[in-house]
């Protein structure tokens, strides 16, 4: 199953950490937030996450701060096609820069 989040529940998971996984997708991380992975979202990005992640029950939010960035939603399927259980996905922006510091 996959799920899109919103700003608030994005924060609110990034700022209690409870068993999630927090990957950003992106090709390079224009932002970065304490303590969560980078895998890049690619042809082989199942292959690498798995890797990385292999407890199929894990909570697991993917994101990008790239404003319309669709490659989030299709790496959340790829990811529940995959088995993962629990898959949420948010899109944010540059602006998301903040949340990791408690500011907006």
């Amino acid at each position: 199953m996959k799920y899109e989040i919103g700003r608030e529940v994005f924060k609110q998971r990034l700022e209690e950490r409870m068993n999630f996984a927090l990957v950003n997708i992106q090709p390079q991380m224009l932002v970065g937030f304490e303590n969560t992975a980078h895998v890049p979202y690619g042809s082989d990005f199942v292959a690498k996450f798995s890797s990385q992640f292999p407890n199929k029950t894990q909570n697991i939010i993917v994101y990008t701060t790239a404003e319309n960035d669709d490659t989030v939603q299709k790496a959340a399927d790829d990811l529940a096609a995959s088995g993962y259980n629990f898959v949420y996905y948010y899109r944010g922006s540059e602006n998301d820069a903040l949340l990791d510091k408690g500011l907006n």
